[in-house]
Order: structure tokens, then sequence, then C-alpha cells
């Protein structure tokens, strides 16, 4: 069942009633928030038992770029399986476990005339699925190459840097003549600070660091994504 909360800014009580939106545009980051995983990079490192960590203590310490990073992941992949290909990417993808409440969300905010937006630097077999999935209006997200068969090259593409959410944003506000002070953004870690910093007003959905739930407007810590629209719906 939903929170009362939500479930009285959800409108269900009324079919009538509508709401007043605070915001003209919300951005969700996907690991962590739509998706109820750590990274579904992360999901495929254990899918084939394998470990990044070295190479995340690199990008972290800025001694690899996110292309060297992705490049350094895919190779763990193929590795395992060298003729890897999409169809194999999105059957190992497939289960990946999504947050409970992602519909009402996104149906709460669409009907308050709020565009809804996924920034993330997970992969976009995954963001496409989802934005298709729940009415999301657009997503930026990176990706694996894959040659005319199929097959993974080795290759990542770059869409979102990780250090620099806050260039994806914008891009989104520029492409729907949003204000900063009209956008708002949902993240859960120190990665999205940048797109916090980028929003009128940010949300630490189940913070994964410390650093994140300081630096967010307000910290949401709930099983079920409706708890965040208290935030960023008002009762005309």
């Amino acid at each position: 069942m939903l929170p009362d909360e939500a479930f009285n800014y959800l409108g269900v009580l009324d079919g009538a009633l509508r709401r007043e939106a605070r915001f003209d545009l919300v951005a969700f980051d996907m690991d962590g928030v739509l998706v109820d995983y750590t990274s579904c990079w992360t999901w495929i490192h254990d899918h084939f038992s394998v470990d990044n960590e070295g190479a995340l203590n690199e990008f972290i310490e800025g001694r690899i770029d996110d292309k060297e990073f992705m490049r350094r992941d895919i190779a763990l992949w193929k590795e395992r399986n060298p003729s890897l290909n999409r169809m194999d990417l999105d059957t190992i993808l497939e289960p990946l476990p999504m947050t409970t409440g992602i519909t009402e969300t996104v149906s709460a905010l669409k009907a308050a005339g709020i565009k809804t937006v996924i920034i993330t630097g997970g992969l976009d077999i995954v963001a496409e699925r989802i934005a298709k999935h729940y009415g999301f209006d657009d997503f930026l997200a990176n990706g694996v190459e894959c040659d005319d068969r199929g097959m993974v090259t080795g290759e990542g593409i770059l869409r979102v840097e990780l250090k620099n959410k806050r260039a994806a944003l914008e891009s989104f506000l520029a492409k729907y003549s949003v204000r900063k002070e009209r956008a708002a953004s949902i993240g859960d870690s120190f990665i999205d600070i940048p797109m916090f910093e980028a929003s009128g007003m940010s949300i630490a959905y189940n913070p994964s660091d410390e650093l994140a739930a300081r630096r967010a407007t307000f910290v949401v810590r709930s099983q079920d994504l409706t708890a965040v629209l208290p935030y960023l719906l008002k009762g005309k």
C-alpha cells in the first residue's frame, strides 16, 4: 500500500482533483533511484562474477576518464564471453529490479504538467526500457558500442559524464525552456551532486553516501518512490 501522505498527493480519492506543480521538470537518476540496485553496470559485473574496484578507484582519483572506465568494465565482460552481443546484454539486464512506485510517481507528475527525465551514467538499454514503460519524457544515458552484427566492440558510448551530470541536466533545461529554479533533481550518491547544484531543489533518495545526503535539499528514505511526491507537488 502507498504511504498515506503520498496517497493523498496522488488524488486517487477524487479523480477530478488537480494538483499545482512546484516545478516544470524533474530529473531522476536511474541506478539506486528507479532501479532498485546499485548500478546496472554492477549488475552485469555480478552476472559474470567480475570486480572493477581497481578501475573504479582510478576513476574516482582522476587517473582515468569516463571512456577508459567504460572500456575496462566492458573488457571484464568480454574476458568471460568473447562473443558478447547486444541480445546477451538485454537478457542479462532484463531481471533488474525496479523501485516500487515509479508508475504512480510519474503519473502524478505528468498529471500536474511536469516533464520527467532520466539522467544516468547507467546503460541506455535500461534507461530506454524504463522511459518507454513508465512514460518518462526523455532520457540521457551511456551505452555499450556494438557493431553492425550486434557484437560488443569493447568501447563505451559516453553521453553523461559521471562527474558532470550538471551538463546533462542543463541540456534538458535548454531543450524544454525550463529555468533552474523550476527544476528538481533526485539522486542517491555524490555523483549526483552536480545535478543537485543545477536545479532549484534536490532530493537524496535513500542516499548511498553522506555527502549526497548533506548536499541535497531534502533526504527521503523510503522503499516507495511516491514518498518524493509531497516535495514536488502542492495542492491548489
